[in-house]
C-alpha cells in the first residue's frame, strides 16, 4: 500500500479543493481518498508527501508529435535526414521529458510509418518511462497534403475508407485527419483539403469500432467541413482565409457548440519564437520583423477565438503540438488562462476535460476511488498562481513515484527504483 498525502488536493472534477487528505493506492489504483489520519494505516504502508504542495491528477496533452522536438529545424530537414529509428529513440526521450513536466497521458497526433505504434508498444512493455500513450499512427492526408511524408495519403471516399480501416487494423487509438494544409512545404494552410464526404467516411469507420476522430484545421473552410463531417474534435481552429486574414465564424461556432465538438487550440505553437524574436529588439532583420508580426497576429487572434468559444461554453482542452522542446507544457496552460479561462477551467482542460475528449475519463483525469493513480505534485497553488503548473515537484504514474525533484538525475534518463516503491516515509 502507498499513501500519497496532499496538503491541498484539486481532484480535476472542477470542484473545490480539499485540504489535508490522503490518497490510498493499491496495485496502481486509488483505493480511497480520505481526510488524513481518519483511518488507521498498516505499519508498512509507504508514505509520500511534499509539505505545502498541491496535488492534481496527472496532466494530459491531447496533441503532440513525439518524433519532433527538434528545435528550430524544419519539417523537411527532419524528414529528409532523420531515419525512423532516430525518430523512435527521440520519441522515447521526448515522452520521458514530458512525463517529468507532469504529463502522465498524451496523444500522438501523427508520426511517420510505424514510429508511433512502436513507441506505444515499447512504452507498454516498460522499455522506457513514458506517459500513457494514445496514437493515431499515420495521419490521413490528401496526396501531397500536410504530413504526406508520414505515408498515409488517401483520396476520395473509398480511398479514405480503406486507409482508415488499415490504420484501425494496425491498432490506431483514434483517427487523425489533415483537413487543411499546414506547415508542410507546398501545402496551403488557408485552404481546405478533404471534402465533407471524404472526412465523413473516416468518421463512420472509426465510430463503428468505438474510436474517436480529430482534424487538423487551419483554414476557416476546413473547420466548417470538419464540423459537418461529424468530427469529435477540432485541432487549431485558426479560421484562416486565403487573403491571410483570420476571422471567427459565428455560424460554424454555433454548430460546434450545438454538437459538443471538443476544441484543441494548441495555443503555444509559435510562442517561444515570439519570445526569442522580441528579445532581439532593434536588432531584428526585416525578415524577422515580418515573422514576429505574423506570429503575434496568430497569437492575438487565437487568444480571441478561445475567449469567444469559452464564453459560449465550448469544451476546450490542452495540447501542445509539434513543439521545439518537450517538457514545455505549462506555458500552454498559462496562455489558456490569458485567453480567459479561470485557473479551475485550466485545470479541467488539462485533466478531466482532456480525458473525456480522449474517451478515457473512467481511467484517468480525476482523483477518485477506482481511478488509475496518476498524480502530480506542484510547488504552489495553480488556482492562485497559474505559473505553478511549471513547478513540478513529483509525478506518480500508476501508483509509482517516477519523478521527484529532490532526486538528482544527470541526463534525464535515470529513474527512481523500478520496484514500484515510493520514497521512505516522510514525517512532518
Amino acid at each position: 500500500m502507498q499513501i500519497y498525502r496532499a496538503d491541498t488536493l484539486i481532484d480535476g472534477s472542477g470542484g473545490e479543493p480539499r485540504r489535508n487528505v490522503e490518497i490510498v493506492v493499491e496495485d496502481g489504483r486509488i483505493r480511497e481518498v480520505a481526510p488524513a489520519g481518519l483511518t488507521p494505516r498498516p505499519a508498512d504502508a509507504r508514505i509520500y508527501e511534499r509539505p505545502g504542495a498541491t496535488v492534481l491528477p496527472g496532466l494530459i496533452d491531447v496533441h503532440l508529435h513525439l518524433m519532433f522536438g527538434t528545435g528550430p529545424r524544419s519539417y523537411e530537414d527532419v524528414i529528409d535526414h532523420d531515419s525512423d529509428d532516430l525518430m523512435l529513440l527521440r520519441g522515447a526521450r521526448n515522452a520521458y521529458v514530458h512525463l517529468r513536466a507532469g504529463v502522465t497521458t498524451c496523444r500522438d497526433c501523427g508520426a511517420r510509418n510505424r514510429v508511433a505504434f512502436a513507441l506505444r508498444e515499447a512504452a507498454n512493455a516498460g522499455l522506457f518511462l513514458s506517459p500513457r500513450l494514445h496514437v493515431s499512427g499515420r495521419p490521413l492526408t490528401i496526396t501531397g497534403g500536410h504530413f504526406w511524408w508520414c505515408n498515409e495519403e488517401a483520396d476520395g471516399v473509398d480511398g479514405v475508407r480503406v486507409a482508415t480501416r488499415q490504420l484501425l487494423k494496425e491498432g490506431a487509438d483514434f483517427i487523425k485527419i489533415m483537413a487543411s494544409g499546414g506547415g508542410t512545404r507546398g501545402t496551403d494552410a488557408s485552404r481546405a483539403s478533404y471534402s465533407v464526404a471524404e472526412m465523413a467516411a473516416a468518421v463512420a469507420e472509426a465510430h463503428q469500432v468505438g474510436k474517436k476522430t480529430t482534424a487538423h484545421c487551419l483554414a476557416a473552410e476546413s473547420v466548417g467541413r470538419a464540423v459537418d463531417a461529424g468530427l469529435d474534435q477540432i485541432e487549431h481552429f485558426n479560421f484562416m482565409h486565403p487573403d491571410g486574414s483570420r476571422v471567427f465564424d459565428d455560424a460554424v461556432a454555433a454548430k460546434i457548440l450545438e454538437r459538443g465538438i471538443v476544441l484543441s487550440p494548441t495555443i503555444q505553437t509559435g510562442y517561444r519564437q515570439i519570445e526569442r524574436l522580441q528579445e532581439k529588439g532593434e536588432a531584428l532583420t526585416e525578415r524577422e520583423r515580418k515573422q514576429l508580426d505574423g506570429n503575434l497576429y496568430k497569437l492575438e487572434t487565437k487568444l480571441e477565438f478561445i475567449r469567444r468559444f469559452h464564453e459560449m461554453g465550448a469544451p476546450i482542452v490542452a495540447g501542445t503540438d509539434a513543439i521545439q522542446e518537450f517538457g514545455d507544457y505549462a506555458i500552454g496552460l498559462e496562455l489558456l488562462h490569458r485567453a480567459g479561462l479561470s485557473p479551475m477551467d485550466v485545470v479541467v482542460a488539462a485533466t478531466s476535460g482532456a480525458a473525456r475528449a480522449m474517451g478515457v475519463a473512467e481511467e484517468v483525469g480525476t482523483i477518485r476511488t477506482g481511478m488509475a493513480a496518476d498524480l502530480v505534485y506542484l510547488d504552489g497553488d495553480p488556482l492562485a498562481d497559474i505559473q505553478a503548473f511549471g513547478r513540478v515537484l513529483g509525478v506518480v504514474l500508476g501508483g509509482r513515484l517516477v519523478v521527484d525533484n529532490r532526486v538528482a538525475l544527470d541526463d534525464g534518463i535515470a529513474a527512481l527504483p523500478s520496484d514500484g516503491a515510493v520514497l521512505e516515509p516522510v514525517t512532518r
